[in-house]
Order: C-alpha cells, then sequence, then structure tokens
C-alpha cells in the first residue's frame, strides 16, 4: 500500500541514511564490540571504589543502562555524568569511564580533563578525534568505535563495549556476565522480526509507530527499566522529531498519575506508553495494572510493550529494540528522515567562536 510502513520502498525513501538497517544489525554491532574490546590493552589491575562514566547524549545511553543492570550487584557506585564538570565526589579512587563517540564532545573532554587532574585512571572509548589525542598522550588505554555510524545507533558498540571492560576489570562477575550470549540470541531474533521487510501484522515496531502516529509518547517503566524508558524518549526525539517524556515505577505512582486529571485537550493528544517486565513482581505488577486503568480513562491512548527473556540484560534490550526500530517508524510516517540532525546542528554552530 502506497505511503505505508508496509511499503518498502516508501520507506526506504525517506530512511536515506539507512537507521532502520542499522538499528537492524543490532546484534550483529554488539558481537563486534564485544571481541574489538577483548583485543585492548587495559593495563595493570584496576583498584577502584568507584565508576563514573562521563558522557552526553547517544554516547550517555550506554552508560545509563550499564548502571541499571549492575543496580542491585554492583559492589561500588556506579554514575552517569552528563555536563562539564565532575561530581565532587570523583578522586583518585575513581575509574572514570570517558565515553564520546566522535571523540569531541566538549563536555566530555571537560569531564576528561578535570579527571585527570584530579588523579583518576582514565579508559576512553570513542572513534577518533580529540579525546584519542589526549588518551594517547597521557597513556590511557583507548576502545574504538566504528566510523560513520549517528551516535544514537551506536548504542550495541557503546553498551557492550562498557560492559566488557567492566567485565575485565572485575566489575562484573562471570555470571551475571553470561546474561550477553542470551541478549545476542534473542535480540538477533527481534532485529530479523522488526525489519523493513517484515508486514506490520507481525512487526513489533511497525505496530506500536503506527499506534503512536499524531500521539505525544509519555514512557513509564519499571526502575531496572529507567535507562530502557528514557532511550525511548530520546529515540522519540532524534528519530521521530516527536516530543516525548518519561518516568518509572513506583516512583510514577506518587507524582506523574496526577496527569490523569488534568484537561482533557490535552491528555487527548497522549498515548501512555507502558513497559511491561514478565518478572517485575506481584504487588507492582498489580500497581502498575491498576495505574494504567486509570490513565487509560483519560489519555488519548495507552498501549504495553513486553520485554521477552529469562536474564535482566536481555529483557532490557529486547524492550530497548523495539523502542529503537518504533521510533524510526514513526518518523517514516511524518515523513521525515530518521537520521536528520539539523537542529542539534544548528545549535552547535550558533555556539561557534
Amino acid at each position: 500500500m502506497e505511503g505505508t510502513l508496509d511499503n518498502v520502498d516508501h520507506v526506504l525513501s525517506i530512511d536515506k541514511d539507512g537507521m532502520l538497517a542499522e538499528i537492524a544489525r543490532f546484534a550483529d554491532n554488539a558481537e563486534k564490540a564485544i571481541m574489538n574490546t577483548l583485543q585492548v590493552a587495559l593495563g595493570a589491575d584496576y583498584d577502584y571504589s568507584s565508576i563514573l562514566i562521563a558522557g552526553m547524549g547517544g554516547s550517555a545511553v550506554g552508560g545509563l543502562l550499564l548502571s541499571d543492570w549492575m543496580l542491585y550487584t554492583a559492589t561500588v557506585p556506579i554514575q552517569v555524568s552528563r555536563g562539564y564538570h565532575l561530581p565532587g565526589w570523583v578522586n583518585e579512587k575513581t575509574l572514570v569511564y570517558a565515553v564520546s563517540y566522535s571523540g569531541n564532545t566538549e563536555e566530555t573532554l571537560s569531564q576528561y580533563q578535570e579527571a585527570k587532574k584530579r588523579g583518576c585512571r582514565v579508559i576512553c572509548f570513542c572513534s577518533g578525534g580529540e579525546l584519542e589525542e589526549l588518551a594517547k598522550k597521557n597513556g590511557d588505554p583507548v576502545v574504538y568505535f566504528p566510523k560513520g555510524v549517528q551516535p544514537r545507533a551506536a548504542i550495541p558498540f557503546q553498551f557492550f563495549s562498557l560492559a566488557a571492560v567492566s567485565k575485565n576489570i572485575g566489575l562484573i562477575g562471570e555470571g551475571q556476565y553470561e546474561e550477553v550470549l542470551e541478549t545476542l540470541s534473542v535480540t538477533r531474533l527481534l532485529c530479523d522480526s522488526m525489519k523493513v521487510e517484515v508486514p506490520t501484522e507481525e512487526n513489533m515496531g511497525k505496530k506500536l509507530a503506527n499506534i503512536l502516529k499524531e500521539y505525544i509518547p509519555f514512557i513509564y517503566a519499571p526502575r531496572q527499566f529507567q535507562a530502557v524508558a528514557y532511550r525511548y524518549s530520546t529515540q522519540f526525539n532524534e528519530n521521530s522529531k516527536s516530543p516525548a517524556a518519561t518516568n518509572f515505577f513506583p516512583e510514577m505512582f506518587h507524582n506523574s498519575i496526577m496527569a490523569r486529571e488534568g484537561n482533557e485537550d490535552l491528555l487527548c493528544t497522549n498515548c501512555a506508553v507502558i513497559i511491561r517486565d514478565p518478572l517485575e513482581g506481584e504487588r507492582l505488577g498489580k500497581k502498575i495494572s491498576v495505574s494504567n486503568d486509570l490513565m487509560s480513562e483519560k489519555f488519548g491512548r495507552l498501549v504495553e510493550v513486553q520485554a521477552v527473556g529469562k536474564s535482566l540484560l536481555t529483557r532490557m534490550m529486547s524492550a530497548l529494540l523495539i523502542g529503537d526500530f518504533a521510533s524510526a517508524y514513526l518518523g517514516v510516517l511524518y515523513g521525515i528522515d530518521p537520521s536528520s540532525t539539523d537542529s542539534i546542528a544548528d545549535l552547535k554552530s550558533s555556539m561557534k567562536d
């Protein structure tokens, strides 16, 4: 049908830079990231009491996902810092991951310089740029990302590189790291099921995009999926060029649920996107179901996205992939190339001296 997501030629004519094809390579790229990272010489044994991940935008999401994955298992604090300056507590016992896809992110470079001044050990993750030059000058290890990929589409490189390094320095145990194997298997199947050639009736990404067309998405998820929900909102921002917002359970029971009492003319334009975890727990699951019923009475739409998999990492990444595909398909429905970044480029250009 002309102009719909089942017209492959139409979809590809809008997705000029191949965002959907890049998303579909998620599992393959994750595997490449792991293999590449294993070849990096990290140096002597690492002695640290905290982990600080410095990054912005898509380059921060890998760190947010790592932090959520290890929320209840890490024996040291893990924090993501998105700004020009390090938190005050960072000291010589803090291991810093400096993450910048381009290697030229000014906020990350600023944090890198501060980390060196405070005596931190730093591991750099980039595709080149000034961060690579500084790392070589200072003798810091560098994990390389491939060039030519949109930072937001490079999430498998960013996350799985961080995960592999974290295993190598002893932050992640062997048992937890085994979740990566299931994740690669499940995400490969999911990628195949949401490719452009797969019709809407069998394609979760296309289905969600069609549901969201002409609605503003508000994404809610359990606490360990907080970074996944945030990823949904930023992907809708960047790929769909759509406003979006997010919160997590059980926090939203204490604030966001009140939005249902708002102006009906506003609420009818909103779609609540609920990410469900099959292991969310009986108590939390019951409260989520009740809040869904309450929101359904007032919101324009409500849709649930079901995570799949046995391990936490697999469930996180399965839900994330559905959102990534849906955001790109939604951009296509709006007639916009999901890869375009005009507003970001305009902002950066306006700040040049």
